[in-house]
């Protein structure tokens, strides 16, 4: 069950790296990396919220076309997505640390906001003392609200879930609710 387990965590880690290898040509090759850095809250919905402070690195979206269509979508619910897949890290004022990979795509809507879902998976490591989640392979899920300000920064909101989804016995989780600021190199 343990072997089954590892195995497991290890192929999520993986599988995000492995689809953004193979996922083709990029959907707007022009389209510069974005780097975002973020500062806020972790454990925000408990009573021990720490304070946390991160960084992303995103690449131009790709899109995957083993994807199902949806010819009859919204046009500004375009699907398939275009994924642009991502990795970055994050610490908080414990010592925790998290470095991750994963996708987000965003959804525009309409003049200078937009909405972005993300998901990841990564490995945390928390010092003795500090924050358990449970084990060494977490996944974070969380949506994005950002508006566009100057000639291509962004400012925003993102609450994320961070969790190990049951790999481990304990799975206690943690929300997190940071600022963010997005610049394009």
């Amino acid at each position: 069950m343990r072997r089954t387990r590892r195995a497991g965590a290890l192929l999520s880690i993986l599988l995000p790296l492995a689809a953004a290898s193979f996922a083709g040509a990029p959907a707007r090759a022009a389209e510069p990396a974005e780097v975002h850095a973020s500062a806020g809250r972790f454990n925000v919905l408990n009573r021990d919220p720490l304070p946390e402070a991160g960084w992303e690195v995103s690449f131009a979206p790709r899109r995957f076309h083993w994807l199902p269509r949806c010819p009859r979508c919204p046009r500004w619910l375009r699907w398939p997505p275009e994924l642009a897949p991502a990795v970055g890290g994050r610490a908080t004022s414990d010592g925790a640390l998290y470095a991750y990979a994963g996708f987000r795509f965003d959804v525009p809507l309409g003049g200078a906001w937009r909405f972005t879902p993300q998901w990841a998976t990564g490995l945390y490591y928390y010092p003795p003392g500090g924050h358990s989640l449970g084990g060494l392979v977490e996944f974070r899920s969380g949506v994005e609200l950002s508006r566009r300000i100057g000639s291509g920064g962004r400012v925003g909101l993102l609450f994320y879930h961070l969790s190990n989804a049951g790999f481990y016995e304990r799975n206690p989780g943690s929300e997190s609710l940071v600022l963010t600021y997005t610049a394009r190199p």
